[in-house]
């Protein structure tokens, strides 16, 4: 699909309380298992 992975901060207000969290997006695009995948299938 060709998306960058990445982190994001959202800052967000819940029952008054306002808190901030660090979310990953497009997690599906990552690459870190394409040398586990070339090892299982001696690619």
């Amino acid at each position: 699909m060709g998306r960058q992975p990445g982190t994001k901060k959202v800052q967000y207000t819940v029952n008054g309380k306002s808190e901030e969290r660090e979310f990953e997006t497009f997690t599906w695009e990552k690459l870190d298992y394409v040398d586990k995948i070339k090892t299982a299938f001696n690619l």
